[in-house]
């Protein structure tokens, strides 16, 4: 019920709180855990405000900010309701010289109501205030506490000769307030917001742009406001649009009309505004259909964002990826989706062949494994998905892959070997690239055997392997068979072992080409289905798929 603090030591760290900001997180972590809020939430509103109210106390407003958090929850409806006791309180903060506790008591009085005195109190301080971001919550909170007589005096506040900031206050004070958007509410908002698009930034009072504009002009009128702002607002107005319209587009409910406008803004003159338009962009298959032509010409011009650029045309099937790959492939900005791509072709011309032979070697010779764990992996995913490319006319390839394979460092190392063993057989530089490399190695005296080298490295390195070394077991199974009764046994011995479900799995696949029987493998392949590693996943379900297991 307590959340694992009982309520004794939840007053000790309200207390705590009032003077310590370390104590203020913990506090705030306990009373709303998650998405939740605690139990006795409406209870500790009294000794939070009391401590608040305490002259004594050094961060009222941080007390403050935590009801107002407990009242916003969507189960906070006790909370608010027992805030109404504390009116007299909350007024009291609200006339003090701090800032911070003025705006914050002040919007906590908005649950207050309904109490017309006290709205026209704060109608008054409001209106007499100077600065114009200080009248935003009073105007809203005298809105909530009574909605009947705002009607009457907010639509003068939508006004064209009043402040951007007031105009924009007054369209969220009749939403906070219950009231229908009046006519001027939409062009009040549109200007406002172009004029001044920090209005409810920096208040206690945020609001957001969609949820004022679905208020204000709705979806009849939306595609009126959104580009009235785009076209006359500051350039945080307009990256408010772009925002806006990018989150309708990641929710799949933008409208053609709004993505004609999320499009124009590719070519807005403030650079925040393009990079927010161009992620949308080219995260939606239809926006990048419908700038697949905008896209091609930055790509040609070699724009930073060339490179996701590419690889949107490549997503969508565009067939002007093909004029940019040569170039990225040369220049060292090949995007994810190429080397598939690449593949698919029906041709691969000499130009690009040569193209992906020489980021291949490039790759294979310079992965750095200081850089960044995230480049260095997409770098390893290029370099295996080029290869598969050149798996389809392998022959130019193999004598400069085979010359600098001494030169490359695991992971890529082996990989090229697994290359040159598959697809240079006969060609007697694979063999002595092998060799040269191998260092008594099982993993490459098995490669040097599968290209037609001699085994009888392999087979020596195999006879003093540890016994649960699942690559000398795998390479004994390929290399002795059953002739050998011991092969079976060291697999078996491997596959129930407690060693990492990859290694108990590649075991018992090697048992079951080995014995042909299902059921030697049919229990790990089902474990390696759940593996964390996405690689024994995806080749546990290529074996379940040969044994004809139900997934």
């Amino acid at each position: 019920m307590t959340q694992g603090v009982e309520p004794v030591d939840l007053l000790r760290l309200i207390g705590s709180a009032a003077h310590d900001y370390d104590s203020m997180d913990e506090l705030e972590q306990v009373l709303l855990p998650g998405d939740d809020l605690h139990p006795l939430a409406a209870q500790l509103v009294a000794p939070i405000l009391a401590f608040a109210a305490d002259p004594k106390t050094r961060l009222p407003d941080q007390l403050l900010m935590l009801v107002r958090e407990l009242a916003a929850h969507p189960a906070g409806g006790a909370v608010r309701d027992c805030l109404r006791a504390f009116t007299i309180t909350l007024r009291n903060l609200s006339d003090l010289d701090d800032h911070s506790v003025v705006e914050e008591s002040t919007a906590l009085l908005g649950h207050c109501g309904p109490d017309p005195a006290l709205a026209a109190a704060l109608l008054a301080r409001a209106r007499a205030e100077a600065d114009d971001y200080r009248r935003v919550t009073p105007l809203v909170t005298a809105a909530q506490l009574d909605p009947a007589a705002a009607a009457g005096w907010l639509p003068e506040l939508l006004d064209p000769s009043r402040p951007p900031t007031v105009r924009v206050a007054a369209v969220l004070a009749m939403r906070e307030a219950g009231l229908p958007a009046g006519p001027g509410a939409a062009a009040a908002l549109a200007e406002g917001w172009s004029a001044d698009p920090d209005a409810l930034r920096w208040t206690t009072r945020k609001a957001r742009l969609p949820g004022l504009v679905e208020y204000a002009a709705g979806r009849a009128r939306e595609e009126e406001v959104y580009p009235a702002i785009a076209r006359d607002g500051l350039p945080q107005a307009r990256r408010d649009v772009a925002q806006a319209l990018a989150d309708r587009s990641a929710r799949g409910d933008l409208p053609d009309g709004l993505g004609a406008l999320l499009c124009r803004l590719l070519d807005d003159p403030e650079e925040r505004v393009r990079r927010c338009a161009y992620r949308a962009v080219v995260a939606d298959d239809a926006l990048t259909r419908r700038q697949a032509g905008w896209l091609a010409l930055r790509i040609g011009q070699g724009a930073p964002m060339r490179r996701s650029a590419l690889d949107a045309l490549l997503r969508v099937g565009d067939p002007r990826w093909r004029d940019h790959a040569l170039a990225a492939l040369s220049q060292g900005w090949t995007p994810p989706r190429l080397p598939a791509a690449l593949r698919e072709l029906p041709v691969l011309d000499e130009p690009l062949r040569e193209a992906v032979l020489a980021r291949v070697l490039a790759l294979a010779t310079t992965i750095d494994v200081e850089r960044s764990p995230k480049a260095t992996a997409n770098d390893h995913r290029e370099l295996v998905g080029l290869l598969k490319v050149l798996e389809r006319a392998p022959q130019p390839a193999i004598g400069p892959l085979a010359a600098q394979l001494p030169q490359m460092t695991f992971p890529a190392r082996l990989w090229v070997a697994e290359f040159l063993a598959e697809t240079g057989k006969g060609d007697p530089a694979v063999p002595a690239a092998l060799a040269a490399i191998a260092n008594g190695e099982v993993i490459y005296l098995r490669l040097l055997w599968l290209a037609g080298g001699d085994d009888a490295p392999l087979r020596a390195a195999i006879a003093v392997a540890p016994r649960r070394d699942v690559l000398a077991a795998v390479a004994a199974a390929e290399v002795f068979g059953d002739a050998d009764p011991d092969v079976a046994a060291r697999l078996r011995e491997i596959r129930d072992s407690d060693a990492d479900v990859k290694d108990r799995f590649a075991a018992a696949g090697a048992l079951w080409e080995l014995t042909g029987d299902p059921a030697e493998a049919e229990a790990t392949v089902r474990e390696a289905l759940r593996a964390p590693w996405l690689r024994t996943r995806q080749r546990a379900a290529e074996l379940a798929d040969q044994l004809g297991l139900t997934r």
